[in-house]
Order: structure tokens, then C-alpha cells, then sequence
């Protein structure tokens, strides 16, 4: 029997990959992101269909069955990138978040597009270490006691007649004891390797780079370095690399933020070149290719998921090249937010902002009260700075908040030991500057 929504929504880190279905995990979703339904949905069933194609045994069949790249649309602030990384957390998939402005067409200064896969390629490689890492765990646990005992009694005579269960029994006891032991460390590199000795290295499964070290540290942060030890020994860099490539090529998400920065007005005289060109550079990556490493691994990035964003204000989707907008399948627009969504984003969230400031507080003993007029002041401020000034989203709610809070924050051994109420009459007093400003702003020439 599947798990009900409301403990989906709960833990979501527990979940049984089938038992994301597109419903749960827009629920899961609407925890933590208000609003933008449409977006959560259609990443929602990105997310399953993924699942759904590794269910099909026809390998054929599965073979041709590609992602359904996306093009989110919408104002900065409004959840574009919040909903991809929620996303990705959910499966602890590879993801990165780049700006496409960043990036220039291949013999022009700056970085080319398969900079990205290398990126994700790198997340990757975290991820599939602590997995291996999580697997062997027990392992190297032993190992590295074993080293840390053998250690103590070769360098501590009184504990000679210690044995390895009896050490493992008593380690919080001896834990202000030092010992010496041989750790081995990464140098920083003076230049770079070539390609083929990095292919070499990775197909004999060794770091060349790694150098022994002797290290005294006490008894119980030298088991930790040992730990670490008996990984490197545990697990090569093959075993790695392999996980990594599959966890890239299977689950990895590139979210390309900005894309209408480099997308010029058909209309506009001034087109821009480099642009058109990282437009048609980032073509082969989402339609699928291979890409090179630097350690020698290819990625094919047929089925890894690339998600679009940009606000497209002075461009049209239109103006994209056509080839690029049939890579993108999927569009969902974003509206942009108003002064109810910021009084939700305020207190319906999981950890939401009124909860963060809090918990901050109440490190320095101070209880923080907020009125239900207080955050309705707080979302109408937040409103109308973004309306009358430049519309920067939800993201502007820190600033509001900032500026509320700054006596308090700033002050806080003054209100040690205090309740501290946050009303509509103290957000006026602290946001009345900044919204004076912005109306004074208008009348500038």
C-alpha cells in the first residue's frame, strides 16, 4: 500500500523512488515553493517519466525514449530555480545551476558549453564517492581503529596491554591522548596535467598525486583521518568514475539560467553574434552527445535533463533559433507574485523566513512574536518596492525582513531576555525610508 501524501510531504528523503508519483511530488513540492503550479507539475512528471523509462525492459525502446527538456518562463524571484534544486533533492540526482551569459561560442575568450558537463560531471563524482563511501562505511570504521591502535600501543607503553575490542570500548575515555599516524595528502598541482596521463592515471585506477604524511592528532579526530585513509584504499578511482558517469548520463539536471540574455530581438539591428553562436554551441548537449573529460570518461547527454530559464522581457521565445526551441519541448510560464503569495511565502513554507529569524534570535535569547498585521506589512512593503522599483521577486522579502529586524539584530544584548513584538506600526517605521526613496526616485531625470 502506498505511503499516504501527508508522509510524503513529511519525509520526503525516505521515499521509495516509485513511490514519487507526480501528485506527491507536487505535494512535496508545495512545502517548501508557494504557487507556480503549472511549473511544479510539468517538472513532476519530467522527474517520473525518468522513473517510467527505467522500468521498460525493451532496451530499444528505451534507448529512443529521450527527457523532455524544459523552458520556464518568468520574472527573477518567482521559484525557477528553487523548484529545480527541490527537484533534484528529492532523488539526490547531479545538478548544477549555470548562467548562460557566462558562457561564449567555441574561439572566443570564456568558457565553451561542455564546461557544464564537466561541472555536473564533478557533482557527480561527490555523490557516487559518498555512496560508495556510505556502502563501505564498516569497513574502513575497523580499518581505521586498527591503524589508530596499533598506533597508541606502539607509542603509549602504558596502554601495551590494551586489546583492539577493549581500545574500541574505551576510545571516548583515551580520547585526549595523541597519536602519530601516516595519512596521505593531496599537493596543489604547480600545472596542470595533460589529457593522457590523467586517462593513464584513471585507467590504472591510482592517484600518482597522493603523498604519505605523518600527522599527530588526538586519539579521536586521528581515527576520523584514518577513516578517511581507508577509503582512499577502499575505494579507487575506477569504481568512482564508473558510478559518476552513470549517475551523470541517468539522473544528472543542468538548469541554464538566463537564457534570454542570449537570445537577441529579431527586430534589433544590433544582433549579437556570440550569442547566436552559445545558442547553437549548446544545441549538440541538449539533443545528445558525447563530451570528453578531463580524466578520459565520456558523457553521453542524451537523457540528462536540461531545464531553461529566463524572463524574456525584450526577447521572444520566438527569437530563439528554431533548432534550440524544438529542444525544448516543455514551456511553462511563471507569473510573477504578488502581495498575497509574499504574505504565504512569509508563513507556509517548511523553514520559512519568519521561522529562520526565530530560531536566530533565540540564540541570543530573544522570543520573536510577529502579528498577523506585522507580516501583512511586511508582504505590502515587499509589494510595493518590487511594483515601483526593479521587480527582484520573493528575494526582496530578505531585504524587507533585513531592515525590520536590524535594531534587534544589531542591538541584541540590549533585548536579551525579551519578548519582541513585530507589528504593522514597527514595519512602517522601518520600511517608510526605503519606500520615500523609491516614490522621490520617480520624479529624477
Amino acid at each position: 500500500m502506498r505511503r499516504s501524501l501527508f508522509k510524503l510531504c513529511i519525509a520526503p528523503a525516505a521515499i521509495a523512488e516509485g513511490e514519487l508519483t507526480p501528485r506527491a511530488i507536487v505535494g512535496i513540492l508545495d512545502h517548501h515553493i508557494v504557487g507556480q503550479q503549472d511549473a511544479k507539475r510539468a517538472m513532476a512528471v519530467s522527474l517520473r517519466n525518468r522513473w517510467r523509462r527505467r522500468q521498460i525492459e525493451d532496451t530499444g525502446l528505451q534507448k529512443d525514449i529521450v527527457p523532455k527538456n524544459i523552458l520556464m518562463i518568468g520574472p527573477t524571484g518567482v521559484g525557477k530555480t528553487e523548484i529545480a534544486r527541490r527537484m533534484a533533492k528529492l532523488t539526490d540526482s547531479p545538478f548544477i545551476k549555470v548562467e548562460a551569459t557566462k558562457y561564449t561560442e567555441v574561439g572566443f575568450k570564456g568558457k565553451d558549453v561542455d564546461s557544464i558537463i564537466e561541472d555536473l560531471y564533478t557533482n557527480a563524482k561527490t555523490k557516487a564517492r559518498r555512496k560508495l563511501e556510505r556502502e563501505r562505511d564498516d569497513e574502513a570504521q575497523k580499518m581505521a581503529q586498527d591503524t589508530v591502535f596499533t598506533a597508541l600501543v606502539h607509542q603509549h607503553p602504558s596502554h601495551n596491554a590494551l586489546k583492539l575490542d577493549e581500545f574500541v570500548a574505551s576510545m571516548e575515555q583515551l580520547k585526549g591522548v595523541s597519536v602519530t599516524i601516516d595519512v596521505s595528502v593531496q599537493p596543489a598541482e604547480k600545472s596542470p596535467k595533460g589529457m593522457q596521463t590523467q586517462t593513464m592515471d584513471v585507467l590504472l585506477g591510482v592517484d600518482r598525486r597522493r603523498i604519505k604524511q605523518s600527522v599527530t592528532k588526538p586519539l579521536l579526530e586521528a581515527v576520523k583521518l584514518a577513516k578517511q585513509e581507508a577509503f582512499h584504499k577502499l575505494i579507487d578511482e575506477n569504481q568512482v568514475n564508473t558510478a559518476a558517469k552513470s549517475l551523470t548520463e541517468e539522473e544528472g539536471i543542468v538548469f541554464i539560467d538566463e537564457i534570454d540574455k542570449v537570445v537577441s530581438d529579431q527586430s534589433s539591428a544590433s544582433a549579437d553574434v556570440s550569442s547566436l553562436g552559445v545558442q547553437q554551441d549548446l544545441l549538440p548537449l541538449i539533443e545528445g552527445s558525447n563530451v570528453s573529460m578531463k580524466d578520459g570518461t565520456t558523457i553521453a547527454t542524451d537523457n540528462i535533463l536540461f531545464i531553461c530559464s529566463g524572463a524574456f522581457h525584450v526577447a521572444k521565445t520566438s527569437d530563439m533559433i528554431a533548432e534550440l526551441q524544438g529542444r525544448l519541448p516543455v514551456r511553462v510560464e511563471l507569473s510573477a507574485l504578488k502581495e498575497d503569495e509574499f504574505r504565504r511565502i512569509l508563513v507556509e513554507p517548511k523553514f520559512n523566513l519568519i521561522e529562520q529569524q526565530r530560531a536566530l534570535l533565540k540564540a541570543e535569547n530573544i522570543s520573536l512574536v510577529f502579528t498577523e498585521c506585522g507580516i501583512t506589512a511586511i508582504a505590502k512593503a515587499t509589494s510595493t518596492v518590487n511594483t515601483n522599483a526593479q521587480n527582484i521577486g520573493a528575494r526582496r522579502l530578505h531585504a524587507i525582513i533585513e531592515r525590520v529586524l536590524d535594531e534587534y539584530s544589531f542591538n541584541c544584548d540590549k533585548f536579551e531576555g525579551q519578548t519582541v513584538e513585530i507589528d504593522q506600526s514597527k514595519v512602517d517605521e522601518a520600511t517608510k525610508a526605503l519606500i520615500k526613496n523609491i516614490d522621490l526616485a520617480k520624479y529624477l531625470l
